[in-house]
């Protein structure tokens, strides 16, 4: 069907006549600016803290200072930005009213000057899309000045912290800490702990003097320390050691002591019944197969099987736990479950064991639709949603990805509100300046990354990808496929540099997989919703779900464990930018045969012409050729292969 507009085609008209929402693209280029200005000055940070450390001082007086005072100068910068961009769109205004003005009044001047000069006049002022320009240059040029300030002050705050001073130069350190659990505990990825988790240091106490301290400190306990609750806080008794890998800022090792750790304060209401409703939903699981075990939780809950730690807590007081036990870790054969996590990651389904926009999605479809069914109004609906993200990201274990998911969900929420459609772009763009703007650490995460690649990757070619794939497969081969192409084109040079490895069997295994995820992961998050009231019914679900990922692990035990399903690839970098280079390769060889065919098309077509037909040279001539659908083709073989086998003339039966 061909859209047209007095004789034009939709597209030539003036774009603010055919603006769209989904193709509002003006926040990436500030999201990338945003994000390149952190990740520059943390490495010019790193590679000049020592000229800076022996300008300011080996005491590092000023540290504590410029941290203290790190609010107002953010402020300070924000304001200063503000001004920046109110003052670049009043110059845009008026200059847009000025050319609006000239346009109205001064027509028919310019025709009768170019008339009676014979030549078209030039403009002597600006161009509306001149000055566009210059505004979104501009904003770009402030929110990197905004996000290199705010990452200087991040890191210059954290080089003056007591924990960073106390392991420069490499030695451990005894110290007493002050500190609330972030993340539930689990197995741990050192050797000589038993379990790990996060913490935020509120106060650190060395050789026996108390300093402030806000820093985030990785714990690895061993035996009767690790009965560490999320949201609680804690006195803690340990050594500090400097990270020997991991992101971690710090490393804090607790002894097998009942002494080394001291619950201070418990946590909130809706954080332990969620840490209850995790602890009965990971029991629950371990009635399953070895595979279910494994995978269930790492469906549901974003962490896999034989990486959960619990630790059980009596009925008669809260705050008296009882002696730590390894009964329910022991119940995950751990060589199997290595391998089984190894064979994932090789077959590239590794990010189904993450907790991802598609649980936030089944969250908010399933209160969209309960809203629907009672007429409810808008506003009821969006208070819902909320509510249901706020559930569902008490349940699943921290991590970016959750972090990204709820923040992009939240802006939603804010169109659902204000009566407007989402729109994936301009919100995740919004979702990268605030999260990053918030916490700059996140700039080196490659949790966060990889979400935000893939996401972005979906949004900006999904659709062209999806296109292409259905001139040549059905249609839902083509959709699933393409969303696993799409989602691996931006996010595959960040694998890279997480491992120097291609997953080169990734696009059929996730189309393997595909149809069994969705029922496997609404089945776990049912049961984990009823494991804690009703056992007998969370464990029936745990089994619906166990059986979708039987599927899953056939497939990634079968291509993962294949010797094809990996190449091996160039480290860092360097590894990432030689991914970019080929993908962008491959893009024009696609731009370049395309336009070949076309013209190649066009002329045969011309010259096959009689006349009767358009023209196809029509540079206003929309459309798509016919293609027979795999139904109609299918039909059409079926009567012609019939008319052959039992019919005399084929011409008879398809008429």
């Amino acid at each position: 069907m061909t859209a047209r507009n007095g004789g034009r085609r939709s597209s030539s008209r003036p774009y603010h006549d055919r603006e769209q929402g989904s193709r509002d693209w003006r926040m990436l280029p500030c999201a990338l600016a945003v994000w390149s200005a952190m990740l520059a000055e943390h490495l010019l940070f790193v590679h000049y803290a020592d000229a800076i450390g022996n300008a300011i001082g080996d005491d590092r007086t000023m540290w504590p200072m410029i941290a203290d005072r790190m609010p107002l100068i953010v402020a300070f910068v924000i304001l200063i930005a503000a001004l920046a961009c109110g003052v670049a769109v009043r110059s845009y205004c008026r200059h847009r009213d000025r050319n609006a003005r000239r346009h109205r009044y001064g027509r028919r001047h310019r025709r009768r000057s170019s008339l009676r000069r014979g030549s078209s006049l030039r403009p002597r002022f600006m161009p509306v899309d001149a000055m566009s320009l210059r505004c979104h240059v501009i904003v770009i040029v402030v929110a990197a000045l905004c996000a290199f300030v705010i990452g200087g002050m991040t890191d210059m705050k954290q080089s003056g912290d007591p924990i960073a001073t106390a392991i420069a130069d490499g030695a451990d350190t005894t110290v007493e800490v002050i500190a609330t659990t972030s993340t539930p505990m689990a197995t741990a990825s050192l050797r000589d702990a038993d379990c790990q988790t996060d913490i935020r240091v509120h106060g650190v106490t060395i050789d026996r003097i108390r300093l402030p301290s806000s820093l985030a400190v990785r714990v690895y306990a061993t035996g009767s320390a690790c009965r560490l609750r999320q949201g609680a806080a804690y006195r803690i008794a340990g050594t500090l050691r400097q990270p020997r890998f991991g992101t971690a800022t710090a490393w804090l090792i607790v002894d097998d002591d009942p002494d080394a750790v001291t619950e201070t304060t418990r946590p909130v209401w809706w954080r332990r019944a969620g840490t209850t409703m995790q602890e009965s939903f990971i029991r629950v699981t371990r009635g399953l197969p070895e595979y279910g075990r494994v995978l269930v939780p790492g469906l549901t809950l974003g962490v896999l099987g034989q990486d959960v730690v619990m630790t059980p807590w009596t009925e008669e007081s809260d705050t008296e736990p009882r002696a730590w036990s390894t009964g329910y870790a022991d119940d995950v054969d751990e060589a199997y479950a290595q391998r089984l996590e190894d064979d994932f990651k090789q077959a590239g389904i590794m990010h189904l064991m993450a907790v991802s926009g598609s649980h936030f999605v089944l969250a908010a479809v399933f209160m969209r639709r309960l809203c629907a069914r009672f007429l409810t109004p808008r506003w009821i609906t969006a208070a819902g949603i909320v509510a249901a993200y706020a559930v569902l990201g008490t349940l699943v274990y921290p991590s970016d990805s959750v972090l990204r998911a709820a923040i992009m969900g939240m802006g939603g929420v804010a169109c659902l509100l204000a009566g407007r459609r989402s729109q994936a772009l301009a919100g995740l763009n919004w979702t990268v300046i605030l999260s990053l703007l918030f916490d700059p650490s996140l700039a080196r995460s490659y949790g966060f990354a990889l979400s935000c690649t893939a996401v972005y990757g979906l949004v900006l070619f999904g659709g062209a990808v999806e296109r292409f794939l259905r001139r040549f497969m059905p249609r839902v081969l083509a959709d699933t496929m393409a969303v696993t192409v799409s989602a691996q084109i931006l996010a595959l040079p960040v694998q890279t540099m997480m491992n120097p490895q291609l997953p080169v069997l990734a696009v059929p295994a996730n189309m393997l997989v595909a149809p069994f995820v969705a029922f496997a992961t609404i089945a776990g998050l049912l049961s984990l919703c009823v494991a804690w009231a009703i056992p007998v019914v969370g464990y029936a679900l745990a089994w619906g779900s166990c059986i979708g990922t039987l599927p899953i692990e056939r497939c990634a035990t079968l291509i993962g464990g294949s010797r094809f399903s990996v190449l091996p690839w160039t480290e860092g970098p360097v590894g990432a930018l030689i991914v970019v280079l080929i993908e962008t390769g491959v893009f024009l060889i696609m731009l370049t045969a395309r336009s070949a065919i076309r013209r190649l098309t066009r002329m045969v077509m011309q010259r096959r012409s009689d006349g009767t037909h358009p023209s196809y040279d029509d540079p206003y001539e929309e459309g798509e050729p016919y293609r027979a659908r795999y139904m109609e083709r299918a039909d059409v073989w079926w009567r012609e292969t019939r008319a052959m086998l039992f019919e005399r003339d084929v011409g008879d039966v398809q008429q």
